[in-house]
C-alpha cells in the first residue's frame, strides 16, 4: 500500500490541483503569469503519471519502443523547468522584456530534448523496465543522457530557486509568499536529486564506490517531496483560501514573532523585573503557548516598551551613535539599520545598569519604532534579532 501510494499518490495530485488551477482560472481575465502555472501543472502532471509503473509499462508496450515513457517523462520535467521559470520573469517583469527570455529558454529546451532523443535512440535499453537506473545505469549514452538532462534542469531549478526566495521576500501577499518558499525548498530538493543520480549513473559507469546507489531516501524520499513541495507551492494561492490559510498564516506569523520577541523581553525583565503583568515562564512553556496569543504578544510589546523606559537612566547616546555609524558601514539602512542601533544602545543599558553606571541623558533624543502597534512590532522584532546575535549576558 505504500509503495502504491508513493507511486502513484503525487500523480493524483498533481491531476487534481491542475484540474481546480484550470477551473479557477477560466474565471479571470487572461494572465501570462498564471497562463504558465497551468502549464508547469501540466507538464509535471504528465511526468509523474508517466513514470508510474503501470502507465510506463503501457506506453512501452503500446509504441513498441522500451522505456520511451522515461523520455517522455524527462521531457515534461524540461517544460516544468522552463515553466517555472517564465512564471518568476513575469512576476518581476513585464511582458514585452519577460517574452525574449521565454523564447531564449525555449529554444535551449527544444535543442536538449533533440540531444536527449538522440542519446536515447543510441542507448542499449530494450527492455522495458520502471527500475531503468538499477537495469541500466553502466550502459553507453545513459549517463551522457542524463547529463544532458540536467544540463537544463540545474541553471533552470536554480534560477527558480534563487529568484523565488527574493520574490518571496518582497512579496506582501502572504499565500503567495509562502508559495514561492515551498516552490524555492522544491528546486532545492529536485537540484540534489538530480545531481546525486548523475553521480549514481557515474559510478556505475566507472566502477567506483558510491554509497547513496539504491538509496531509499535520495532516490525515493527526496524527488517525492520535492514534487510535492512544487506543487503545493505554485497551486496554494488558488486553494489556500478554501482552508483558510490567509488565517493561519497570520497566526503563525505572530506565533513567530512572540517567540522572536523573547530573547529581548527576558533581558529586560531579568533587569527590570516589574514591567512583566505575571512571572517569566520556561521557555519550553512559553513555546507551547497557543492560547490568547494576541494578547500575548500586545502585552510582550509593551512589557519590552517599559523595560526600555525603565533603562532610560542608563542609555548612552554615544554608545547608539557609535553603534548606528558602525552599523552603517556594513551596509545597513532604514529600519535595519535603526534597529541595530537600537539593540545595541540596549545591550550597553543593561550592562551599564547590571554595574551601576548612569549614563548622560540626551533631552532631545527621540525612542525609534513604528507609528502603530503592528509597525511597532514589527521594529522590534529587528530588534530582538539584531539584540539576540550580541548574546546579552544579562538575557537569560
Amino acid at each position: 500500500m505504500a509503495e502504491a501510494l508513493r507511486h502513484y499518490g503525487p500523480a493524483v495530485i498533481a491531476w487534481v490541483l491542475l484540474a481546480y488551477r484550470v477551473r479557477k482560472g477560466l474565471r479571470g481575465p487572461p494572465d501570462p503569469a498564471r497562463d504558465t502555472v497551468w502549464l508547469l501543472l501540466l507538464g509535471l502532471s504528465l511526468s509523474l503519471t508517466l513514470l508510474t509503473p503501470a502507465v510506463y509499462l503501457f506506453v512501452g508496450r503500446v509504441t513498441g519502443i522500451p522505456n520511451l515513457a522515461r523520455l517522455l517523462g524527462h521531457g515534461s520535467m524540461l517544460v516544468v523547468a522552463w515553466s517555472a521559470r517564465t512564471f518568476l520573469w513575469h512576476l518581476s517583469h513585464p511582458a514585452s522584456a519577460a517574452r525574449p527570455l521565454t523564447r531564449l529558454h525555449l529554444a535551449a529546451l527544444a535543442l536538449t530534448f533533440v540531444v536527449m532523443c538522440t542519446l536515447f535512440a543510441a542507448a542499449d535499453t530494450p527492455v522495458d523496465d520502471v527500475r531503468f537506473a538499477a537495469r541500466y545505469a553502466a550502459a553507453p549514452w545513459v549517463l551522457e543522457y542524463w547529463i544532458i538532462y540536467i544540463a537544463y534542469l540545474i541553471p533552470a531549478f536554480t534560477s527558480m530557486a534563487v529568484l523565488g526566495r527574493q520574490y518571496a521576500r518582497m512579496s506582501t501577499a502572504p499565500l503567495l509568499r509562502v508559495g514561492l518558499r515551498l516552490v524555492t525548498v522544491g528546486a532545492y530538493l529536485a537540484i540534489g536529486y538530480h545531481l546525486h543520480k548523475a553521480v549514481a549513473f557515474a559510478a556505475e559507469r566507472f566502477s567506483f564506490s558510491y554509497p547513496l546507489t539504491g538509496n531509499l531516501l535520495a532516490d525515493g524520499i527526496l524527488p517525492l517531496l520535492g514534487h510535492l513541495l512544487v506543487l503545493s507551492g505554485a497551486t496554494l494561492p488558488a486553494w489556500g483560501r478554501l482552508v483558510n490559510a490567509p488565517a493561519s498564516l497570520v497566526w503563525l506569523g505572530r506565533y513567530r514573532t512572540y517567540q522572536a520577541l523573547r530573547p529581548l523581553w527576558r533581558a529586560l525583565y531579568a533587569a527590570s523585573p516589574h514591567i512583566a503583568l505575571t512571572p517569566a515562564t520556561p521557555a519550553l512553556l512559553d513555546l507551547l503557548t497557543v492560547r490568547d496569543l494576541n494578547l500575548r504578544l500586545y502585552r510582550r510589546v509593551i512589557e519590552i516598551r517599559d523595560g526600555r523606559l525603565a533603562l532610560a537612566p542608563y542609555l548612552d547616546p554615544d554608545v547608539a551613535a557609535a553603534a548606528r555609524a558602525g552599523a552603517a558601514r556594513t551596509g545597513l539602512h532604514g529600519q535595519a539599520l535603526d534597529a541595530a542601533a537600537e539593540a545595541a544602545a540596549l545591550h550597553a543599558a543593561l550592562r551599564a545598569k547590571a554595574r551601576g553606571v548612569l549614563a548622560v541623558p540626551d533631552p532631545v533624543a527621540q525612542t525609534p519604532g513604528g507609528g502603530d502597534l503592528d509597525s511597532d512590532t514589527a521594529f522590534l522584532r529587528e530588534v530582538a534579532r539584531a539584540f539576540h546575535r550580541l548574546k546579552t549576558p544579562a538575557s537569560a
